[in-house]
This record gives C-alpha cells, structure tokens and sequence, in this order.
C-alpha cells in the first residue's frame, strides 16, 4: 500500500487520485501537515501531493510522478503514441498545471461562500493538530490563501481576464465532448488527466465555479464523473488520427496564455527579478512572481518540442500561433533552471513553485 500525503481539495491531489484510480494502484491517503516533517526530509519539499512508495522512497510533482508510474505499465499508456498529439497532451496538462491554477486559486479564495468552504474543510483535515479554536485557524488559513491569490497577480484591473480564462476552458472543452468521450478519443490520454488538476477538486467542488461548470459546460460536468469513474482496460486506445477544430481552438488558447507566461517568466528569472510585468491577450499583469520551477516546465516542453519529428511538428504548427508558440523552438536561450540536473524526477529533491509555497512578498 503507497501512501499519498495530499489533501482532499488539492488541486494536484486530485489528479494524481484519478490515474491511480484509473491504474488500480491501491494507496491511502494521508493529510500532509501532521507529516510534514517527514515529508520535508524524504521528498525536500512540502507539497501535495507526495507519494511514500513501500520500499521508503519518495517521489514528488505529478507530472513526473505519472510518468513513472506509466512506465511501470504493461497496458497501452496514456501517452499518445502520434507525436503530434503526444506533444499536444504533454502541453494541455502544463497548461492545466500552471496556467489554470491562478483562476483555480482565485474563485476558492476571493468570494466569501467559496474561502468559507475552502478554510472549514482544510482546518478539519489537516489542522486538527494544531492548539487553536477552529475560527482562528480558518482565519489564518484564509490570510494566508487570499495573499497567494493578490500575490499571484489577481486584482481588480486582471480579475475579469482570470475569470474569463476558466470560461474559455470550459468553452473549449465543452466543445471537444460534444464530440468525443475524452480530449483526444476514447480512452484518457495525459491531457485529460492534467486537466483534472483543476477541474475536479477546485473548479467541479468549489461552490462558485462548480454552478458556473454545471450551467455553462455541463459535458465538462459530466466528464469529471466520467474520468473520476473510468478504469483503465487492455484494449488499445481509439484516438484521433489528427488534431481537430475544437482541439486546435484549446491549444491557441494554451498558447496564448500559459507559454507566454513562461516565455515572461523565464525572461524575468534570467534577469534574477523576483517580480515582472506581463501582458497575456492584452490584459497587463502586474509583478507576478518568478519561478523558477516554471523555468523547469518550459525547459521539459522544449525537450519534448525537440523529441517530436519534422512531420510531427509540421503538423502542429497548423494550429500553434507562432507569435506565442515560437519560444518552444526559438534559438534565443533562457536562463537554466538547474532544477534536477541529473534527470531523477520523480525521486529527485523537489522544490516548490514559489519558493517557500507562497509568492514572495
């Protein structure tokens, strides 16, 4: 039995719980705080979720967690075997990762009905340890959220620009399951379970954007079940044999927000600025954190960019705008991140997004 320490409203909980689900591993879940120490001493950082396997290690980030699990697989894997549209996945689930938590983070915390849902069910299960009265530790959790939210770059001038990105989302995916069980055929790839990430636990759970899901996207709606419920079988995957309209119009709109926001960020960690402006479909974001994690994904997308073959990437820059697209074959460098140089992730020393977990001050 593994143990994955996480928290029932993570974000990144809830996505690595779908594929072991869909894998069948078997794990028990364990509230991250009591255990930090722990856990701090055997992954290097304390994150959700992170995975105690039976034999002592410890492996950390979902991303790379997944894909050593699949690598354990004898059953058709949930990366395509086209290059055009295994590199389409790879780029949905970052995009799910890094882009979408910033709207993910701002409905749980910035509307009252939502931060109150929010504090109660993180302070019964993972604060019980703490000597407070339960009003004073949903007070702190809520500070201590609501900033990461304001220091992510939400504020009155991006608000409407946050907001719309989860509509887009949900737009777009509405539109592919009008169509098709899951984001690429039959079967889940990758990209639909990076887009559990935040579809599950915070946008299908949180009180605000769960109505605004079942009205607006119910096909989204009933997907999340879907992927929640699906377990994963021998019969060879039934993808699309090319990338189609709705799919192209999700991966401009991955384009167009989450790698220019790497591009900006790698730019600005080059400079060693902690905080940089940023302009994402005409919406000015102001001093957003650098990361240099974010660094790392944009060097693990270029590594994947250069896997794919000439036909392969022929056929995506059909639908990549180049503008936005260019910094994944761009000649230009960026600054390193030196984050796992030896290639051990997911049993590596991990690191958080931001520093100490929250944006700096």
């Amino acid at each position: 039995m593994i143990h994955v320490y996480g928290c029932r409203i993570s974000y990144y909980t809830g996505k690595l719980e779908t594929y072991l689900r869909f894998r069948s591993v078997p794990y028990e879940q364990l509230p991250t705080e009591p255990h930090k120490r722990k856990i701090i001493a055997g992954a290097g950082a304390l994150q959700m979720p992170v995975v105690e396997l039976e034999d002592g290690r410890w492996l950390s980030d979902t991303t790379p967690t997944i894909a050593w699990f699949e690598s354990q697989q004898d059953a058709p894997s949930i990366y395509p075997t086209d290059p055009a549209l295994r590199f389409a996945a790879v780029m949905l689930e970052d995009y799910a990762d890094e882009w979408l938590w910033r709207p993910a983070m701002h409905y749980r915390w910035s509307p009252r009905q939502d931060r109150q849902y929010a504090s109660g069910a993180i302070v019964d299960e993972l604060l019980q340890h703490i000597p407070l009265p339960r009003f004073a530790k949903r007070f702190l959790v809520t500070r201590r959220q609501y900033r990461f939210v304001r220091g992510d770059g939400v504020s009155e001038a991006t608000r409407g620009h946050v907001e719309q990105s989860y509509l887009t989302a949900l737009d777009r995916l509405q539109a592919i399951f009008e169509r098709r069980r899951f984001l690429l055929g039959d079967q889940p790839t990758i990209a639909d379970f990076g887009m559990m990430a935040p579809m599950l636990r915070h946008f299908g759970q949180d009180p605000t954007p769960q109505e605004i899901m079942r009205r607006r996207a119910p096909g989204v709606y009933e997907w999340v079940a879907r992927m929640w419920n699906t377990r994963a079988t021998d019969a060879a995957p039934e993808l699309i044999s090319e990338i189609d309209a709705p799919l192209s119009a999700l991966l401009v709109e991955a384009c167009e927000t989450h790698l220019v926001q790497l591009r900006e960020n790698a730019v600005a960690y080059g400079r060693g600025l902690k905080r940089y402006d940023q302009v994402i479909q005409g919406c000015r974001y102001q001093q957003v954190p650098s990361s240099r994690y974010r660094v790392w994904c944009l060097e693990e997308l270029r590594r994947e960019w250069a896997r794919t073959g000439d036909d392969a990437r022929n056929a995506l820059l059909q639908h990549l705008p180049e503008a936005e697209a260019s910094v994944l074959w761009d000649d230009s460098p960026i600054a390193a991140s030196e984050y796992d140089p030896e290639r051990l992730a997911p049993f590596n020393r991990a690191i958080n997004v931001f520093g100490k977990g929250v944006p700096p001050a």
